[in-house]
């Protein structure tokens, strides 16, 4: 073992204090750069394990096609596999909740789609069918493979179904039950392409084409899916009828934004670490000035500092590196069974093969690489921290080393005099003296505080209660539940409905005097169309429909105004009925060169006919899907007098707090003979949102925590190494009669200032770059945030952190500092 080694080992068993705190900061960076991607990939591994059990292995699909249309896909080269699906009817049950679906599959789409079979085979002759328990009860039928039952069905037949008629079927297959199934009443049957053909006429099939393309190998998912989409334009397909795979692609195929974001993450991660890691080395590199400078004066050359700089550094990082590792792979496999376990996923039925997948020991959590990967980033942070502290100990000579006094080089060294020496400037005289070191400390402090700002303000952006009210405006909502094209139940469709709207003036009376309700607010919707064309629509029968429209009552109005990003509420087209506000989603995709001020021309359902008006596109809003809908707002007044019929189609209902579930229950009683009314409450939906959020926001502050760690071992390096170097300084001064009080109170300023300084750069910079992300997720529509909320109470708890922590420290340091004998600290450093 060399010298140089020897003096590396011998510092490293000298300065225990600040090798530990080194070593900290190190395994933290280390246990984050391992644990984030564990947990990422580890989650996506099993995911797309499971998603290729669940889903087909199909790259997208293209609903609507005609059958000429469909001719083409399968004999077009650019796709490696073409099969198609066919809704023929569905079954008849009278109950508007219960539906059961009849599907027709070619044998493509049976090859690829994965369906599995409890028992049986498939459908093959007219009068076969797939069925399940679940379904045969529901609509009050039994039997089990190879009986046959009665089933009443409505053929399909453009979309519409026709009157219902009776035809006998062969059970040859019973399928599982979805909970989806049971929960909603939907379940899916499978007939066959003979009797789709039986009920169909020739030249009125319209398909779903499931597919694979050819020659996407090395493709990332971004170009899969842009091919998919150029694809079904070029065969006249509208974009909402093109769907890719997304779970499919992003399981196969390299998804480059997901490890964009992960990469990004990872940057930050070792950017705090180097930070933290450099201003440590910094901070305790002035106390070894003298013991570098010696080395030089018996002959130690600049590289053998270096050297000696650089082994002492990794000896730490040879204890603190795999220690981090593997509390990092024991803390990410944790987290990701955990997270696989609390069903996570919103799809059920790929949650519960998550859950299968991982508790078979089927699925590998801990990748060898990612070990590989967290070793290299960890040593290469500690190097590049390494890397000033090396060159600035190699520079130091030994004529310097003999005259520092723990502040900088020439002119910079005298301290400003004053004519009266008190405590607070004696304290601002040392923070001076090295204002690197105070901005290195504030900087790092600061990082992690403006980053804590950052995230506490999309988290509480992203509150339950904002995410509830996307669905819902008050406590609870009467709504009307239609259904289009069903020739059964005419009485169901909007314009039926319209002209016999259930949505009484009594039965709303009714709703007023249940106990707890203290006001019922009534909002209007149709279905519309919006243009720059006169007439465009002749009949309220038309396709042509685009849009609805929806008509608020005053309070909703006002309530409407902050969300307005272009425009005015107060217009006056607004005021006489001719102005409409639109929904900026709407506008961005649907109309993009649209205007605030432009005249545009709007028809709407009035039962069975359509009323026209000239209206001018007065604001544009941002609003919540509850209050102003997908696409058209206009004042409830107008929109009444557009329409002779009975457009009511809300009521938002508000209800004395602690009686929201009586209530709820007893207008659930009033409705319940009325089918096309439903109800919805805000503490459903409030529940929904928070288990949404709440592992969000435990990992979000999990990993702030770490990082405010890192911050605190920066903040106690500095304050132990700014007594430590001015000892003999202090000593000095208590010498000539400073007490111990006023040594504790120099201390407390000093820390004082790192506290104002840290919060002042986080609070400051991170409320503005808070603020940015707020705008940019709202923009993006992102968790359904649309509220600005200042993280008040998290800054108040980061400020009550912060000025904790000074405190617990300079009482340890001055505590510590105490311990020596007064002879001590002066003959410091001598």
């Amino acid at each position: 073992m060399n010298i140089i080694t020897t003096t590396a080992l011998a510092n490293f068993k000298k300065n225990k204090s600040r090798n530990i705190l080194i070593g900290i900061a190190i395994g933290l960076t280390a246990f984050l750069v391992t644990m984030l991607p564990t947990v990422v990939i580890g989650q996506i591994s099993v995911q797309f394990q499971a998603v290729n059990e669940v889903y087909p292995p199909v790259h997208g699909a293209y609903r609507d096609v005609d059958e000429k249309t469909a001719a083409k896909m399968r004999a077009d080269e650019s796709f490696a596999a073409v099969g198609l699906r066919e809704q023929a009817g569905r079954m008849y049950s009278g109950d508007k909740d219960v539906k059961g679906v009849m599907y027709a599959y070619d044998k493509t789409v049976l090859g690829l789609s994965g369906i599995k079979l409890k028992e049986g085979h498939f459908p093959k002759k007219a009068d076969e069918i797939v069925v399940s328990e679940g379904c045969l009860k529901a609509m009050g039928l039994s039997g089990g493979v190879g009986d046959r039952i009665r089933v009443p069905y409505q053929p399909s037949r453009e979309g519409r179904f026709l009157k219902a008629t009776e035809k006998e079927f062969t059970i040859t297959g019973m399928t599982e039950d979805t909970p989806e199934a049971l929960e909603k009443g939907v379940y899916e049957l499978i007939v066959s392409e003979a009797f789709a053909k039986e009920i169909i006429p020739e030249g009125e099939h319209i398909y779903t084409a499931y597919f694979q393309l050819k020659d996407i190998e090395g493709m990332v998912t971004e170009e899969i899916e842009d091919r998919i989409k150029r694809t079904g334009e070029q065969y006249g397909l509208a974009k909402e009828d093109i769907v890719e795979n997304a779970e499919y692609l992003a399981a196969n195929y390299v998804d480059v934004a997901l490890y964009t974001g992960l990469g990004l993450l990872l940057a930050v991660i070792v950017l705090a670490g180097i930070l933290t890691i450099y201003s440590i080395y910094y901070v305790s590199m002035l106390d070894k000035v003298k013991e570098y400078g010696r080395l030089r004066a018996i002959g130690a050359t600049k590289r053998q500092i270096r050297k000696l700089v650089f082994r002492e550094g990794f000896a730490v990082a040879a204890i603190a590196v795999p220690a981090g590792i593997i509390l990092g792979l024991i803390a990410g496999t944790g987290l990701v069974k955990a997270m696989i376990h609390a069903s996570i996923s919103s799809d059920r039925i790929l949650g519960e093969a998550m859950i299968t997948i991982l508790e078979s020991g089927e699925a590998k959590i801990v990748k060898w690489w990612i070990i590989l990967l967290a070793a290299a980033v960890s040593l290469l942070t500690v190097y590049v921290s390494l890397l000033r502290p090396m060159h600035k100990a190699s520079r130091i000579t030994a004529m310097e080393a003999l005259r520092y006094q723990g502040g900088r080089k020439g002119k910079e060294t005298a301290r400003k005099g004053y004519r009266e020496l008190n405590i607070p400037r004696l304290t601002a005289s040392n923070l001076g003296r090295n204002k690197k070191r105070t901005a290195v400390t504030i900087a790092s402090l600061g990082m992690t505080g403006v980053l804590f700002v950052v995230v506490a303000t999309c988290c509480g952006c992203m509150a339950a209660e904002d995410m509830a009210r996307e669905s819902i405006r008050k406590d609870i909502v009467v709504s009307i539940d239609i259904e289009q094209e069903d020739e059964m139940h005419p009485e169901w469709e909007l314009d039926a409905i319209q002209q016999d709207n259930p949505m009484t003036e009594e039965l709303k009376d009714e709703i007023k005097n249940i106990d707890g309700v203290t006001s019922v607010e009534t909002s209007l919707l149709t279905s519309g169309n919006i243009s720059e064309k006169q007439g465009e629509i002749k009949n309220a029968d038309s396709e042509e429909m685009n849009c609805d429209v929806k008509g608020l009552g005053a309070a909703a109005m006002k309530e409407l105004e902050p969300f307005i990003t272009d425009g005015s509420i107060d217009d006056p087209s607004l005021k006489d009925g001719t102005g409409i506000i639109f929904s900026k989603a709407s506008l961005q995709q649907d109309h993009p060169g649209w205007k605030v001020g432009d005249k545009l021309f709007l028809q709407v359902m009035d039962g069975k006919e359509i009323r026209e008006r000239k209206v001018t596109l007065a604001a544009v809003a941002n609003g919540p899907t509850s209050l102003m809908g997908y696409y058209v707002i206009m004042p409830e007044e107008a929109l009444r007098e557009m329409c002779s019929s009975d457009t009511t189609f809300f009521w938002d209902i508000s209800v004395e707090e602690g009686k929201e579930d009586a209530t709820a229950e007893r207008i659930g009683e009033l409705i319940a003979d009325e089918e096309v009314l439903e109800i919805g409450t805000f503490r459903e939906m409030y529940e929904e949102a928070e288990d949404t959020i709440r592992f969000m926001l435990v990992g979000c502050y999990g990993l702030l925590a770490v990082f405010g760690l890192i911050g605190i071992l920066n903040l106690i390096n500095t304050m132990i190494n700014s007594v430590y170097v001015r000892r003999k300084e202090l000593g000095m001064l208590q010498a000539i009669g400073m007490s111990g009080r006023q040594t504790m109170y120099m201390l407390q300023l000093e820390g004082i200032f790192y506290t104002a300084g840290t919060l002042a750069v986080s609070l400051g910079i991170g409320s503005i770059l808070g603020y940015g992300a707020f705008l940019w997720a709202k923009e993006e529509g992102i968790m359904s945030i649309k509220v600005y909320h200042y993280p008040a109470v998290p800054a108040v708890c980061l400020a009550g952190i912060v000025l904790a922590v000074q405190i617990l420290i300079t009482f340890f340091v001055n505590r510590s500092f105490k311990k020596l004998s007064l002879i001590d600290r002066i003959r410091f450093a001598e």
